[in-house]
């Protein structure tokens, strides 16, 4: 599996954190599956701050990423 931090991502969490929701990711699985896209997704509070995890079923690449506002 790719794996892509998104520079949003790389500011805002520290390497550990990111790694953590990645295998958390990967352990438990994803928390909306979209059938139609083959887009699986994950968030992940660290307190107030959220990190997205999805993965594309075509490609199998994790894309991690910090929703800005």
């Amino acid at each position: 599996m790719s794996v892509v931090v998104t520079p949003s991502a790389r500011e805002m969490f520290t390497p550990r954190e990111l790694r953590a929701a990645l295998q958390e990711f990967l352990k438990s699985g994803p928390q909306l599956q979209d059938g139609e896209r083959g887009v699986k997704a994950a968030a992940y509070c660290f307190g107030e701050r959220v990190l997205l995890v999805y993965e594309e079923s075509e490609t199998g690449m994790a894309v991690l990423i910090h929703p800005m506002s």
